[in-house]
């Protein structure tokens, strides 16, 4: 039996890079081939998957996480067929661990390149839902998040190992397919079927590795700087979804593309399908709820989230579940950030309010966005990964102000584009940015629970026309103090409004402020640029 020692739980020194995960280091999967017959009835595939792999360190054997429920008829290493489950390859258990883990025991040295194919066939309990549309039309669409790649395909399933991708299924003629990547051909069988092939050149994450299939009208969308969008959806929501929610859908990426860096793939797909999410993010083909179309809920908003997913949590991927702000929080800020750009202020500005009032009404203020004691991905899909990281980005543009954000933000994507990140990797780039350090506001965001809770008492010194403003951090004990960038208001008894912008450290903070009249009321925050709140605003002598 393999024991824990053979998985390595990385530990770095810096707070923000903690990793909790158990990540398979010695093993680097950098390609897959994956084929999959998708029958008339029923919901029994046969697959095949063809993984190459290079030896990080040891000597092997590779281990993969892959659903024992499924049938494996044959397994080739480097092309020669091996026995039946034995010496050469089992199925194990790994203490503590999720359960079915294939494990091929194939020897080598360090720096090799091996490959292993695995042929099988059953039903996928997961992953891969074949069945019926709300339409009442058979369909099948993979949707693997975060970890149920597993159920229909052996791989790799943790970010922390992106790998190139292709995609050869065979489906009933009338059926289009769509899959990662640009479509490499379509040829149709005598046996009354159509196989598609479709190649993603790009390394991706394996919780984004998709295919849909069934009767999908196709639109074209448009294109930005020669990458193409489409649209797949069921023919009876066609018009729907090129009329509203993707008619913007060119200056979404248009945007992006400006304010982040180029479009990370070769084509963009918006996919009606069955997922269970509202969107998901999969690399160039994002799939969305089928329900959100039938009942014309489907929102633009929706859209410039997933799509903004495509730079951040594909291009650039979490290292490890629990960094997933740095996925979902950014997509959760740069989809309403478009709105910003194109001049619907009022819109931006709104969602973030809403991301506000959802945190604050949350059932996680009491934990840190970075929570490593949780310990199923599922329970990360909260308001602190979402709304709370949206907000840390807000403020971070506000710490360092928009040219110096956007260009840390642009940097970033560059240097990490199809690699993988930790927020201790965000954090450097944004203090080499700042020219100083800024650990520290990722640590009080990302580290500690909640949220700033002032309580303001101020008073007038006629005589020296000088304001006194007293803040005390009131907030829970467990939750820390913050160092903020408060600005503040003056609304002076003559109608003159002064605006200062202060720094407030420590539990209480004591400012003076010279003002040119006879104040009759302080405001803190009043464009409400910081995720606090004030409890208290008293006036003294």
């Amino acid at each position: 039996m393999l024991t824990a020692a053979l998985l390595l739980s990385l530990q770095v020194s810096s707070p923000l890079a903690v990793v909790a995960d158990t990540i398979r280091a010695e093993q680097d999967i950098i390609d897959y081939d994956i084929t999959v017959f998708i029958p008339d009835r029923g919901e029994s595939i046969r697959a095949s998957a063809r993984i190459r792999y290079v030896l990080r360190g040891g000597f092997g054997p590779l281990i993969l996480d892959f659903d024992e429920a499924l049938d494996v008829d044959s397994v080739l290493l480097n092309d020669s067929r091996v026995g039946s489950r034995g010496p050469d390859w089992d199925w194990e258990v790994i203490e503590g661990a999720e359960p079915d883990f294939l494990v091929l025991r194939q020897w080598s040295q360090v720096g090799d390149t091996l490959s292993v194919t695995v042929h099988y066939h059953g039903r996928p309990e997961d992953g891969l839902v074949i069945g019926k549309n709300v339409h009442g039309r058979r369909t099948a669409f993979a949707d693997n998040w975060p970890n149920r790649a597993r159920h229909w395909f052996p791989g790799e399933d943790h970010p922390s190992d992106k790998a190139t991708v292709s995609f050869t299924v065979a489906v009933p003629d009338g059926w289009s397919v769509v899959a990662n990547g640009l479509l490499v051909g379509v040829d149709s069988l005598e046996t009354g079927r159509t196989v598609w092939r479709w190649r993603e050149s790009r390394p991706i994450p394996v919780h984004t590795m998709v295919v849909g299939a069934g009767e999908l009208a196709v639109a074209d969308l448009g294109e930005v700087n020669g990458v193409p969008q489409t649209s797949w959806t069921f023919p009876q929501d066609s018009a729907f979804a090129v009329e509203q929610p993707f008619r913007r859908a060119v200056q979404i990426v248009r945007v992006l593309d400006s304010v982040v860096g180029p479009f990370p793939y070769d084509k963009l797909a918006h996919v009606q399908s069955s997922t269970r999410y509202g969107g998901m993010e999969n690399s160039s083909a994002i799939f969305y709820a089928e329900a959100a179309y039938s009942s014309r809920r489907m929102s633009e908003g929706l859209v410039a989230h997933e799509t903004a997913h495509q730079w951040f949590g594909d291009a650039v991927s979490q290292y490890d579940w629990h960094h997933l702000w740095l996925s979902e929080g950014f997509a959760t800020y740069f989809g309403p950030l478009f709105f910003e750009v194109v001049g619907e202020t009022d819109r931006f500005e709104e969602a973030m309010r809403s991301n506000k009032r959802r945190y604050m009404g949350s059932g996680v203020v009491d934990r840190p966005v970075i929570d490593t004691t949780v310990q199923d991905p599922f329970e990360l899909l909260n308001a602190n990964n979402y709304q709370k990281g949206s907000w840390v980005l807000h403020m971070l543009r506000g710490e360092l102000g928009d040219s110096s954000f956007f260009a840390g933000i642009r940097e970033y994507y560059r240097v990490y584009r199809d690699s993988t990140v930790l927020t201790s990797d965000l954090a450097e780039m944004m203090s080499r940015q700042a020219g100083r350090p800024m650990e520290w506001f990722f640590e009080q965001w990302l580290l500690q629970p909640g949220y700033p809770q002032l309580q303001v008492a101020w008073s007038y010194a006629e005589s020296t026309g000088s304001l006194g403003v007293v803040i005390r951090q009131v907030q829970k004990q467990e939750w820390g103090e913050y160092s903020l960038r408060l600005p503040l208001e003056v609304e002076l008894e003559n109608g003159e409004v002064v605006a200062k912008l202060i720094r407030v450290t420590g539990k209480e903070s004591v400012h003076s402020i010279d003002v040119d009249g006879k104040p009759i009321a302080v405001k803190l925050d009043p464009d409400e640029t910081l995720l606090m709140s004030v409890v208290d605003v008293r006036r003294g002598n």
